[in-house]
């Protein structure tokens, strides 16, 4: 009998006790007004709890108030005092330590106990790869570029062969990390709006070469996706691919109805890899990010996190089928404005097998041509004329794109578009497309029309109605410098770096650039090479400004505007009909001297939040101080009535209002190193 007492003793006495530390951590976290993590709010309410109990009967043993068994040798409310003072006194102090780990190492930072647990055991693969990263961009001289203080990639403190052993080094690094971090040097390649045209350039270089996976892999993924054997979706299937890469890899293969089609398949194991190794670029861009100057400039968070967003849609292949199909609705067929005839399409976009196609599984129709990248022995032999005009087809079919359509290809590289026998050009890999709605495509022409004009101001207008520009911009500083540009590339014959240096302008400029216009001005920057390596001599920016001529007429018609500013005075039309009436009102009111002007000075709730939370913050610090004060003048002073057993009332009262002016104090240090509340975003 007397274990079981003595077991549901010690039961009762924990179970109390851990009631009491959860009420003291709630209460601290309550106090603090601030989102303190709970281990920690539990581990010194345990420390605090404990510490108080250890001094409490220590304290009263040599103050004589209690004897060593227990029994108290002063009055109950003397001793109720002491212990409610004692416990308080060691709950300010925890809510000191507290504020104190808060601004060390602010809750969120250091993972709980379970999380940390679960994250080695998930994260082993991941810490493994991490390290291999690291190495690999050591052994190729990148150590000093990861490490805090590191010079800026921008060419500015870098000489000309530290900037060309830099470039080399990054190429070298990436392309040893894997088809993930080549695929990414491919991406950065495109944004010399960021980099120097030197790292630009040899990053350009970057190949995936992706050995292609076993056949027999290959063929459960794809029955896997079929839902039935191979041979009875196919009437061929060729087990050799056509290309190999990091997510998938492309078979040749014919239907039963003898149509010929290419089958993009998505790799095994391809989705787990690409996580493992976004999450890799996701940690190693954070902590270039906030090591290095050069991260913060070029923003490689942000850089990192669209890559990303992008290649997961890319292992969708559903969403590159709407895509495919979106750009072949777009190019199918062209209207000349000039006299109402239907023309074939500029390019040719490969048809889609719908009912075969899938999230891992893609079935195209074929196309039969060889990629710009590869058909240098097939350009050479063809006539200037021709080279000429397949250049200017393949620049106003990506016009027509971005300007007509709002759906364009974002990546138009020599390995994505084909030319075809008989003079035709086709494009591949839709994975990657943008869309622009109208305001963006009738600034992006009003930006061409000015540029074609000689007209830097009316350019520097249409950029400023493309891009958010910051509220401190010198617009007359812009201007100055979009003109310089505009001039030196018309002197200069015109050259497809004019939209690289109009990029750059504007991003030095501290214009923020939607996505959607970036990969605009990438796709031009992309689109480059691959006029040039259909036609050396092709003037990109003349040609585009005769060809964006018809299409702009197209976008800006004159039942377009029609619509526009029926739809607009349809808006405006009841405010329209309301305006006779209060004018009238107005008049009367000015005529009889009843005209006011009232102004809300706090109309805004953020603005009254703001007030309210400065004004809370300015009155608990007067209550704190002034409890502090009277605790200071109680504690010192000499007479006053006796609580018994020689204690003065005095005192007592002082170190409460000690400890209501110290808990006072904490709150108002956590509001001002966390912020006034009610202020936590920014008015447009």
């Amino acid at each position: 009998m007397q274990v079981v007492s003595g077991f549901l003793t010690a039961l009762f006495g924990l179970l109390a006790t851990g009631v009491m530390l959860a009420l003291l951590a709630a209460t601290s976290r309550r106090v603090m007004g601030a989102p303190v993590g709970w281990v920690r709010a539990g581990v010194v309410s345990l420390l605090s709890l404990t510490g108080a109990s250890s001094a409490l009967t220590y304290g009263m043993r040599t103050a004589g108030w209690a004897t060593p068994d227990g029994r108290l040798t002063v009055q109950p409310l003397v001793a109720l005092a002491a212990v409610a003072l004692t416990f308080a006194w060691a709950f300010v102090l925890g809510l000191c330590v507290l504020l104190v780990l808060e601004l060390l190492v602010p809750t969120g930072t250091v993972p709980t106990p379970w999380r940390a647990v679960r994250g080695l055991r998930q994260g082993r693969r991941e810490t493994r790869r991490y390290a291999q990263i690291l190495a690999i961009g050591v052994r190729h001289g990148l150590g000093g570029a990861l490490s805090r203080g590191a010079r800026q990639p921008d060419g500015s403190r870098l000489s000309r062969t530290d900037e060309q052993r830099l470039a080399t080094g990054l190429r070298d690094a990436l392309s040893d990390a894997g088809v993930t971090f080549v695929k990414f040097g491919q991406v950065l390649s495109t944004r010399r709006d960021l980099l120097t045209p030197t790292i630009a350039d040899t990053l350009a270089t970057l190949q995936s070469d992706v050995p292609p996976a076993p056949w027999a892999d290959v063929e459960a993924a794809l029955v896997d996706s079929l839902g039935r054997p191979v041979d009875e979706v196919f009437a061929a299937f060729s087990a050799e691919p056509l290309a190999s890469a990091s997510v998938g890899q492309v078979h040749a293969a014919r239907l039963p109805d003898g149509r010929a089609v290419v089958v993009k398949v998505q790799r095994p194991g391809a989705r787990e890899q690409v996580e493992v190794d976004l999450a890799i670029l996701g940690r190693l861009a954070r902590r270039i990010e906030r090591d290095t100057a050069w991260g913060r400039s070029l923003g490689v968070v942000t850089l990192a996190e669209g890559f990303a967003a992008s290649l997961r849609e890319e292992l969708d292949y559903t969403t590159e089928a709407e895509n495919t199909l979106a750009l072949r609705a777009a190019l199918r067929v062209r209207t000349d404005p000039d006299d109402g005839t239907s023309t074939g399409p500029v390019v040719t976009v490969p048809d889609v097998v719908l009912e075969l196609s899938g999230p891992t599984l893609l079935v195209l129709e074929h196309l039969d041509g060889t990629p710009v990248g590869r058909a240098g022995g097939l350009l050479a032999g063809t006539d200037d004329a021709t080279r000429s005009a397949l250049a200017t087809r393949l620049l106003a079919a990506t016009l027509e794109q971005v300007l007509v359509a709002g759906t364009f290809h974002a990546d138009l590289h020599p390995g994505n578009v084909l030319v075809m026998p008989g003079g035709g050009l086709g494009l591949l890999d839709m994975g990657s497309v943008g869309r622009l709605g109208e305001p963006e495509r009738l600034a992006l022409a009003a930006v061409l029309l000015a540029v074609d004009a000689d007209d830097a101001v009316a350019a520097t207008d249409a950029l400023l109605e493309l891009l958010d520009a910051p509220p401190d911009l010198d617009v007359r500083r812009l201007e100055r410098a979009v003109g310089q540009v505009i001039v030196r590339f018309r002197a200069a014959g015109a050259s497809g770096a004019m939209f690289t240096a109009l990029f750059r302008l504007v991003t030095d400029a501290g214009l923020a650039v939607p996505p959607q216009v970036a990969a605009a001005f990438r796709t031009f920057t992309s689109l480059e090479g691959t006029l040039r390596l259909l036609d050396p001599g092709f003037d990109l920016v003349a040609s585009a400004r005769e060809t964006a001529q018809p299409l702009v007429r197209r976008v800006v018609t004159t039942e377009g505007l029609r619509n526009r500013a029926t739809s607009l005075f349809l808006g405006l039309a009841p405010e329209l009909e309301r305006l006779p009436r209060r004018l009238a009102k107005i008049t009367s009111d000015v005529e009889n001297g009843r005209l006011t002007v009232s102004v809300r000075t706090f109309a805004h709730a953020e603005d009254r939040a703001f007030l309210a939370g400065l004004v809370q913050q300015v009155v608990s610090t007067v209550i704190a101080a002034a409890a502090v004060v009277a605790a200071v003048v109680l504690l010192v002073a000499d007479a006053g009535p006796q609580l018994g057993g020689g204690v003065a009332l005095f005192p007592v009262l002082g170190a409460a209002l000690g400890f209501a002016g110290t808990v006072l104090g904490v709150r108002v240090l956590v509001f001002a190193f966390r912020g006034l509340p009610g202020r936590t975003g920014h008015r447009p």
